[in-house]
């Protein structure tokens, strides 16, 4: 029985556009690529990457400059794909290698220009509050982000930092202290809430059950529905509060050499740099080329 065409996830665990764009499209017409169980690296995976097996393509990134020249391609190989950009406005010491805002704004009007708003969605994730991103200086942020984004996307997303042991230290070493409670969110996301309103931009969020604000709903950022083809398709959570279809997700942890301090994907910034500049856009798996009797089945494994 033929499987069911799979959506691909590129990629919650490191930027593939930005970094790895040679390697993606290399993959691409080799028809499949490896990558490793994130929990359990040893544990390699195969998965068909041919146009008829992929159902869409959902690319994550705060820098898809290096795959713009390549979405013709894209295109007549018969993916159809959408992105989920993220775009915070932070200061340089939490993003260090992030493009600066002007930049980005620049790049995200572009992408949507091409491939038109809907198929671009705004990240304005995560939300941290501390000790020097304040609420007004949100307020401000976001406002501004907003305007100069006004018709190149058609939702928003957004969520509040979590506490995870292996970005905690690096934030709170960068900006001071952090508030985890998300009741200390509330003012804030019910402005944020009521500005997106005002721009007619739906406002969703990504893995927050606890969030009951008028004017945010709970997201689906891997959603089967903006494919052409979208037929019925599983709901596979990955953690609570998440409304995600089933995907499989190509990256590697610790690959991604942008240096957010709050990657959730990322426990040492050094470490990815490294993996980064040894990285060959030839191998197989982003992190190596990966002999065919090394590998299982692909997996759908829910581990952000």
């Amino acid at each position: 029985m033929t499987e069911a065409p799979r959506i691909i996830s590129a990629s919650r665990r490191t930027d593939i556009p930005a970094w790895y764009t040679p390697w993606l499209l290399n993959r691409l017409q080799a028809g499949f690529c490896h990558y490793p169980n994130p929990r359990f690296p040893a544990k390699l995976h195969r998965v068909s990457l041919r146009s008829a097996d992929v159902l869409g393509i959902v690319f994550w990134t705060r820098n898809p400059a290096p795959l713009l020249p390549h979405l013709g391609s894209l295109d007549h190989w018969g993916y159809d794909y959408y992105f989920q950009y993220t775009l915070t406005g932070y200061p340089r010491a939490l993003e260090p290698f992030a493009p600066p805002v002007e930049q980005a704004l620049a790049t995200f009007r572009s992408l949507a220009q091409r491939l038109g708003p809907r198929r671009v969605i705004w990240r304005y994730d995560p939300i941290i509050l501390g000790s020097t991103l304040t609420v007004p200086w949100h307020r401000d942020n976001f406002r501004r982000l907003a305007d100069a984004l006004d018709g190149a996307t058609k939702r928003v997303v957004i969520s509040v930092i979590d506490p995870y042991r292996k970005n905690r230290r690096l934030v709170e070493a960068t900006v001071g202290s952090i508030d985890y409670h998300p009741e200390a969110y509330r003012e804030l996301l019910q402005y944020l809430a009521q500005e997106a309103a005002d721009r007619h931009l739906p406002m969703e969020s990504c893995a927050e059950p606890s969030l009951s604000i008028p004017g945010i709903s709970a997201g689906r950022c891997i959603d089967a529905g903006m494919f052409r083809a979208a037929g019925r398709h599983q709901r596979h959570g990955l953690r609570p509060g998440c409304g995600c279809h089933r995907s499989i997700d190509i990256g590697v942890n610790d690959t991604c050499p942008c240096g957010c301090c709050y990657c959730y994907a990322t426990a040492d910034p050094r470490k990815a740099r490294e993996a980064a500049e040894r990285h060959n856009p030839r191998w197989s798996c982003i992190t190596g080329d990966i002999p065919e009797t090394a590998f299982c089945a692909a997996s759908d494994e829910g581990t952000p």
